[in-house]
């Protein structure tokens, strides 16, 4: 199919904003529960299972390799060497410690590499996944979420994910085990400094537990704020021409120091939560080394059961990179409860289902004849009264049938229903007599072309945006497409011809230019059914007898819808559809429904007249 631009579900109807977090009581809360997570980690992670088991064991030979030095140092260098006076034995300890150091770093590169690649490829994966799902959603999501959402769930907060994955989950396993094994020589040595040292270690956890309730809320509303400006950004960077025409920079200046505002203070609020909680429980939990300094010293003097000197410098080495790991895993929990407010949005983004999705025992559609039936066909969207109301309309293949009506009346809604955007409420849509939705969505719209009002060309250059229609296409084909499309002539008129950098948007081209490229896309294409919402209604009459010319060769032998602004130019279709608040009130050629006198005769008339004289009749009856 040759997308060239979708503009929304119809004329008249505005684009509903996500509802951003002080709106989250109306939608429901994604639960991110253990189970779910770790199945969710199981499902990227087991595919990769051996670098993930060489990344566990070099963690652990690291890990059980920087425990040696510390205990060598206090009960070989210091209590046999230096307090027991036997130096033979000092460079042997050296020899040790110097393997354990080079073991320790050894093994701690080979980790560090291949579970940050591993982390890497999860994120990787987690991307690709999520955009995969997006391009499966269907319109109606669109309609009701932000551009600039969608892209910062896709993009910050994968990349929240990220840091979660690639730093927290190594640290947390490496700093989890050393902790541990920390604990059991400690209370191997000396359970009664063991029990001292660690004493502070309950007033830590269950001021994580609090803080983790307060902080989590408020991870949330800054993910969700950062979402609100991303949105914003992208919406008025799009519209900016708008912007400047009416002189409003300062009221959007306003409006984004608003959104920008909010997320700052939010964002200071888990500044001082950060910068006033923490170092009150690091200072707690560092008074075990005073603890153990003290307690150490008393029982030096024992008789019965003397600490040493070594026991001292072991506990201290051990405490200290102990309460470090402690410290470590606080900031990883800090990360852990950012990621957290992600995931959620990520969970939420990959919990929406399409509304629109192939049966079961879809078939695929082939290449069609073109004959397009809607049978009784009453369609809504998700919220709102009814936009068409048992409307039928028979096409058949090679016909031309021309659809007009007021301003809202359905007219770009019943086009939607061919290549199911969206499905009816009630009735079907049949092409070849087969029901739509017993056909593949791909292999449907690849027999369908659609041409409309609001030109859409991606950033590259001509070449690329014509062969979109198809990719296989060869650089012959698509000059020829241009050429049937009459663009080949400004084409080689450019500074590179076909391969041109068109912009954004195409900004370097008129609005002429971009209708013929997409013409040419839809040449390309070859489709059976073309459909063309008001394709030459936003180009000067210069261009438009151009385009006109352009739009014969595409529409030859093609069955065609045409969504008509100016009547003349639909005048030899061969029927007519006249749609007036969404139900078919007249429907013939153009020469029957004149005679009628009804709703046609009367739009034509006045259309007719105004062209003529520039006076619109009074009571307006025809709108774009």
């Amino acid at each position: 199919m040759t997308l060239m631009a979708f503009h929304g579900p119809g004329r008249g109807r505005g684009r509903r904003r996500h509802s951003d977090s002080r709106d989250d009581e109306q939608k429901p809360k994604i639960k991110i529960t253990d189970k779910r997570m770790l199945a969710w980690f199981a499902r990227y992670l087991l595919p990769h299972w051996p670098k993930l088991l060489v990344g566990t064991v070099a963690m652990i030979i690291s890990t059980v390799a920087s425990m040696a030095p510390p205990y060598i140092l206090g009960k070989g260098v210091i209590d046999k060497v230096i307090v027991g006076q036997d130096s033979s034995l000092l460079m042997q300890y050296i020899v040790i410690m110097a393997a354990a150091f080079f073991g320790e770093n050894l093994f701690n590169a080979i980790r560090m590499a291949v579970m940050h690649i591993l982390g890497q490829r999860f994120v990787y994966d987690l991307r690709a996944e999520l955009y995969q799902h997006v391009q499966r959603l269907s319109l109606s999501y669109f309609e009701t979420t932000q551009t600039g959402d969608v892209m910062s769930r896709i993009s910050n907060d994968v990349d929240a994910v990220e840091d979660m994955v690639v730093h927290g989950t190594d640290t947390v396993f490496r700093d989890a085990l050393q902790i541990l094994l920390v604990i059991g020589v400690l209370f191997w040595m000396r359970p009664e400094l063991a029990l001292i040292a660690l004493a502070p270690v309950p007033i830590f956890v269950t001021a994580m537990i609090i803080f983790a309730r307060v902080i989590r809320p408020i991870f949330r509303r800054v993910r969700d704020d950062l979402g609100e400006i991303n949105a914003r950004l992208q919406e008025r960077i799009g519209g900016i021409q708008v912007i400047k025409a009416f002189a409003r920079e300062e009221h959007e200046y306003k409006h984004f120091d608003e959104a920008s505002f909010a997320y700052y203070r939010n964002r200071v609020r888990t500044i001082w939560l950060w910068t006033t909680f923490f170092p009150a429980v690091n200072f707690v939990v560092s008074c075990g080394v005073l603890l153990v300094t003290w307690r150490g010293a008393v029982l030096a003097g024992s008789i019965s059961d003397p600490a040493t000197a070594g026991d001292i410098v072991v506990f201290i080495g051990y405490l200290q990179g102990f309460y470090w790991r402690f410290g470590a895993l606080i900031q990883v929990y800090n990360l852990y409860n950012r990621a957290l407010a992600s995931v959620s949005r990520i969970f939420e983004l990959m919990d929406e289902e399409p509304e629109v999705t192939d049966a079961p025992d879809a078939v695929e559609a082939g290449r069609l004849e073109g004959q397009v039936e809607l049978r009784d066909v009453s369609f809504r969207y998700r919220t709102g009264e009814m936009v068409l109301e048992h409307v039928s309309v028979v096409a058949k293949p090679g016909e031309t049938v021309a659809l007009v009506g007021r301003s809202g009346a359905g007219k770009t809604s019943l086009v939607n229903l061919i290549p199911r955007f969206y499905d009816p409420v009630e009735g079907a849509v049949l092409i070849d007599d087969t029901d739509v939705r017993t056909l593949t969505q791909k292999s449907l719209r690849a027999n369908i072309g659609m041409v409309l009002q609001e030109t859409f060309l991606f950033i590259g250059t001509v070449k690329e945006n014509v062969r979109y229609g198809r990719l296989e296409a060869t650089d012959e084909e698509i000059i020829e497409a241009c050429r049937a499309a009459h663009a080949h002539e400004f084409i080689e008129k450019l500074p590179e011809k076909y391969d041109t950098e068109i912009g954004e948007r195409g900004v370097k081209l008129s609005g002429g230019q971009k209708h013929r490229l997409a013409i040419a896309r839809a040449i390309l294409a070859d489709p059976r059914i073309l459909i063309l919402d008001e394709a030459t209604s936003l180009v000067d009459t210069e261009a438009e007898q151009i385009i006109q010319k352009a739009l014969e060769n595409l529409m030859s032998g093609r069955t065609t819808f045409v969504i008509a602004h100016r009547l003349s130019t639909i005048r030899n279709a061969d029927k007519i559809v006249v749609i007036d608040q969404g139900e078919v009130i007249e429907q013939a050629d153009h020469t029957t429904l004149m005679g009628l006198n009804g709703l046609y005769a009367r739009m034509y008339e006045q259309q007719f007249r105004y062209q003529q004289t520039g006076v619109p009749m009074e009571g307006e009856l025809f709108g774009p």
